[in-house]
């Protein structure tokens, strides 16, 4: 299957096994779809997490998967869904979704919650052995990696997240002994239980990553979001040359975000201009919205 090539407008979009992405153009990219969806199918989950920015409790609702299967369809093969919740696990759709996302030829990421791998390790297995989801995200919670390590021997494709004032920067130094390891960071959302969970120990835990990053680069596979490149200064550790690279566009570009609970679409899962199901087709909304 891999490498997966797609055009997308005058963009020639390859992605490898890895996970790596390349785009090539001429002149200026002018794309006519998203390349990455983040998509929260769920809003329901038990783990409590008090700076959840999409705000998920056990009172959380699934979202209805038919429907969203409708608003997707019209994506050509190749375009990758993030997958997230809440617990995106307790959706009681969540293998017949995933069968009809690999018929259609689109990737299948999934975000999961550290807490949640020993309770559904034989679901995560089965899906990643019937090859429903490409990549497994993983949000640290804590430092008890024994339910990680079975993961690690089924796929290279696991990506550890750590969020920018939540977790100590020192966790990579811990991820790092369960041997190569590929690292999301996430900037702090001040967005749902975000809000009220930020203080000045958050602030300071953004310094302290801030100042010492510099020392983790090289170390291990660092990916950023936005956010965090925004937050972290990342930009300063580049060369102009080796930033044109590594930085894959602006939010809402490339990508956008679908809240399958609320059926909305917007530009990121922090933003508040959303735009009803309703109202517009998928690939409409990004043409007519998405930033240049």
């Amino acid at each position: 299957m891999f490498p997966i090539s797609y055009q997308n407008g005058n963009t020639t979009v390859t992605i490898l096994e890895d996970g790596t992405k390349t785009r090539s153009w001429e002149g200026i990219p002018k794309i006519v779809h998203p390349e990455s969806i983040d998509v929260k199918i769920t809003n329901f989950c038990d783990m409590n997490c008090s700076y959840c920015h999409e705000s998920s409790t056990t009172k959380g609702v699934h979202g209805d998967l038919d429907l969203l299967i409708t608003k997707i369809n019209q994506l050509p093969a190749g375009v990758e869904l993030a997958l997230g919740g809440g617990n995106p696990l307790s959706h009681p759709n969540l293998i017949e979704f995933l069968i009809k996302l690999k018929h259609q030829g689109l990737i299948a990421n999934i975000t999961v919650n550290q807490g949640h791998l020993k309770i559904y390790q034989e679901l995560i297995t089965y899906l990643i052995k019937e090859d429903l989801i490409k990549g497994l995200g993983i949000s640290i919670t804590n430092n008890n990696f024994n339910y990680v390590k079975p993961f690690l021997e089924l796929t290279k494709n696991v990506v550890y997240h750590v969020i920018a004032g939540v977790n100590s920067i020192e966790i990579i130094d811990k991820l790092m002994e369960l041997g190569e390891c590929k690292v999301l960071v996430l900037g702090y959302k001040k967005f749902g239980f975000g809000l009220n969970f930020y203080s000045s120990e958050t602030e300071e835990l953004i310094k302290i990553w801030k100042k010492k990053l510099p020392s983790y680069v090289g170390k291990c596979l660092l990916s950023f979001d936005n956010l965090a490149i925004e937050q972290l200064n990342v930009k300063r550790l580049f060369t102009d040359k080796g930033w044109e690279e590594f930085y894959m566009g602006d939010d809402f570009c490339f990508t956008m975000y679908i809240d399958a609970v609320k059926q909305e679409y917007a530009p990121t899962s922090r933003s508040n201009e959303r735009v009803s199901f309703s109202s517009s087709e998928l690939i409409d909304y990004f043409l007519n919205n998405k930033n240049e």
